[in-house]
């Protein structure tokens, strides 16, 4: 069945698309901590957490009780409602309760990665200006000097044993001997009250604060994950992340066990913590879901538990889709399309897909496309994706110019993401706008060379960027060649001049490289693999 005018509507008249109009799952108009306070009490023993690391378990009720004592506490401390803390840490059994703890008490969380240098704790530092910053025991350094860089002096408060005579964390939950009449901070004005702030991904600039409302929190992340009581949930990404402080509320709001690890991401670790704990929803990047069809197991892997496989953060072809799903017994594997300010995700194609589609609207969310004089385009034809809904962020955190360029007047989000849609409302995102390579006055679109790139056999991976000569830029391609393959710069060069038009040739070559740089979350790294492309044709063209 076609989702037009049963999941997706066009208006006729303004031109915008869009999703259902179903009410959110769960009332926005109230704090996350006052509705975590709700509903962590609703089903005390059922296990809220497991750590794969260590195999604790942790109930609902014990997860309620440390939250509370970590709101409690953090008044002994100093930290008041409306005070900004800061959180670098990994998934282990401690931070639910910090998240929960600091939201009941109504103090908002900035969340940053731990694999950050420390330029980059110090520009997030001096944004937000914390009160106070939890962190791992072995950043302590990296965090003090970032202090340092950034002229501030929050209070350190420290995840495991005591360092320098630091606080831990474990002040934060020692008992009260109040813990059963206390009642969360109450948020007065939800849908403009800060409770989360994350950071904009970094793939293109400096990180940007992203300032979600407790309104947003409640009503958008939910839509995503649709979690079940009697779902285990796997999210290996940190709280940096949408998808991280997504699957953290969203699973803890619909009474499923979250199953966590401190590990970085592996193919074989993630294969046996699904086996091991019948892992049945889990949300990851489209180079791990690659990274688990190369490994050598995978033909071995039992997937049965699984019945939903959400992968968003970059582009998701249909082969991978296809691929991933013949290990799928009974699940569902749907690509994910959203960002972080709009606190979850716009597109998803679990009711609806085409090739190399993200599906249709979700709930609640208005979409156009527009060309560069801000026109609406018609069916079938690119331009950028503006996206609206009732909740979206607030403002980039002591950003009012950078808030101004990606939230305009009306309440559309400017994705900078080239889109189409056809007839029947699907969405297929076409590139990152900032990403066009410009080449005698045509715009190309790297993933549109990568496809073709990543057809041939012996290729893991590409990343096609453009290098600057005077006039234009030039294309080339990044390559991650499979175990043994001999797969050649000109048969690279060669599929692509015989798949494409003249204009999209491989003119600043192929080059060879053994890994991309990263985000923590698997997204490559253009504007890095940009310097490099333009490093090693330098080095070519001088050699």
């Amino acid at each position: 069945m076609f989702p037009r005018n049963v999941y997706t509507f066009l208006d006729e008249e303004t031109g915008f698309w869009s999703g259902r109009s179903t009410p959110p799952v769960y009332n926005p108009n109230q704090g996350v901590g006052e509705l975590l306070w709700q509903v962590l009490g609703r089903a005390p023993w059922k296990i809220a957490q497991i750590s794969a690391d260590t195999g604790v378990r942790v109930t609902y009720q014990e997860l309620l009780l440390r939250s509370v004592r970590v709101a409690q506490n953090l008044g002994s401390m100093g930290i008041e409602a409306g005070d900004l803390v800061t959180l670098v840490a990994r998934n282990s059994e401690k931070i639910a309760p910090v998240v929960f703890g600091c939201l009941m008490a109504g103090v908002p969380v900035n969340t940053l990665d731990p694999s950050f240098h420390r330029e980059d704790f110090a520009h997030m530092f001096g944004t937000t200006k914390p009160v106070a910053v939890l962190c791992e025991g072995d950043l302590v350094e990296e965090v003090e000097a970032a202090f340092e860089m950034s002229e501030i002096s929050p209070q350190l408060i420290v995840f495991g044993p005591r360092i320098n005579g630091f606080a831990r964390v474990d002040d934060l939950l020692v008992e009260t001997g109040s813990e059963e009449h206390y009642v969360p901070a109450r948020i007065e004005d939800p849908a403009n009250q800060l409770a989360i702030v994350l950071c904009s991904s970094g793939t293109t600039g400096k990180s940007k604060g992203v300032c979600l409302s407790h309104g947003l929190c409640i009503a958008n992340m939910a839509a995503v994950w649709k979690c079940r009581e009697s779902d285990r949930v796997l999210c290996l990404s940190s709280l940096y992340w949408i998808s991280g402080i997504g699957t953290l509320l969203t699973a803890t709001l619909a009474g499923a066990t979250r199953v966590i690890t401190t590990d970085r991401f592996s193919a074989e670790m993630m294969i046996d913590i699904i086996e091991q704990y019948r892992v049945t929803v889990i949300f990851f990047p489209p180079s791990h879901a690659l990274a688990i069809l190369n490994e050598p197991t995978v033909g071995m892997a039992d997937f049965s538990s699984l019945r939903l496989v959400l992968c968003g953060g970059g582009p998701t072809s249909a082969d991978l889709k296809r691929s991933f799903e013949m290990y799928l017994s009974r699940g569902k594997f749907v690509v994910v399309y959203g960002l972080s300010e709009l606190g979850g995700a716009g597109m998803m194609s679990e009711v609806a897909y085409k090739d190399g589609s993200v599906g249709v609207l979700t709930n609640g969310v208005e979409a156009k496309l527009v060309d560069d004089e801000d026109n609406l385009v018609e069916i079938g034809q690119e331009g950028e994706l503006h996206i609206r809904a009732r909740f979206v962020f607030m403002e980039y955190f002591g950003n009012p110019d950078e808030t101004a360029e990606m939230l305009d007047a009306d309440g559309w989000l400017h994705t900078g993401d080239i889109a189409r849609v056809d007839e029947d409302g699907l969405f297929y995102i076409v590139d990152r706008k900032k990403d066009i390579i410009k080449y005698g006055g045509y715009q190309i679109s790297p993933t549109e060379i990568e496809t073709v790139i990543l057809k041939m056999s012996g290729v893991a991976a590409v990343c096609v960027t453009g290098i600057p000569v005077p006039g234009h830029d030039l294309p080339v391609a990044l390559v991650i060649r499979a175990p043994e393959s001999g797969v050649t710069e000109d048969e690279i060069e060669q599929q692509v001049e015989r798949s494409m038009v003249d204009f999209k040739r491989l003119r600043g070559g192929v080059f060879f490289v053994t890994a991309f740089p990263m985000t923590p979350s698997g997204k490559i790294l253009r504007r890095k693999c940009r310097e490099i492309a333009v490093e090693l044709y330098s080095e070519a063209s001088e050699g």
